[in-house]
């Protein structure tokens, strides 16, 4: 019995949750067309990788919409990460932002609240890392 309950609390205990981001990137001022988003379920546990909640390209206004949700115990925690070449040159792999979502902004199916993000990534700041992976 206790087996039988156990299982069920697991079932059940699992909370859908989500976020939704809305943004615009710009180099240099000009709309940043083709940068790869992603939003991420950041998962703390050895051995549990991150869990993609939802990805896109920018568009030619440097645009994008995200909305994505998974399924956890725990309060997800929510990043933005973007991926680009804006004042790149010709460097191997791409600039890497991330962007930590306040929890305020996480929702359980439908994205009521969203978090709103607009950077021009002209300049390089110390906490840009590089990515080859995109990940």
């Amino acid at each position: 019995m206790l087996l039988i309950l156990s299982f069920v609390y697991c079932v059940f205990g699992f909370r859908k949750q989500g976020v939704g981001v809305k943004g615009k990137l710009l180099c240099d001022g000009k709309p940043l067309h083709n940068a790869k988003v992603k939003i991420f379920d950041v998962d703390r546990n050895p051995g549990d990788s991150d869990d993609l909640l939802d990805e896109k390209y920018t568009d030619i206004n440097g645009e994008f919409v995200l909305d994505g949700t998974t399924r956890e115990l725990t309060n997800i925690e929510p990043e933005l990460r973007i991926f680009h070449d804006c004042n790149d040159d010709i460097r191997p792999c791409q600039r890497k932002l991330v962007v930590k979502i306040p929890g305020d902004y996480i929702h359980s199916g439908t994205a009521e609240k969203w978090f709103h993000f607009q950077k021009d990534l002209f300049e390089r700041k110390l906490d840009e890392d590089r990515s080859c992976h995109q990940t």
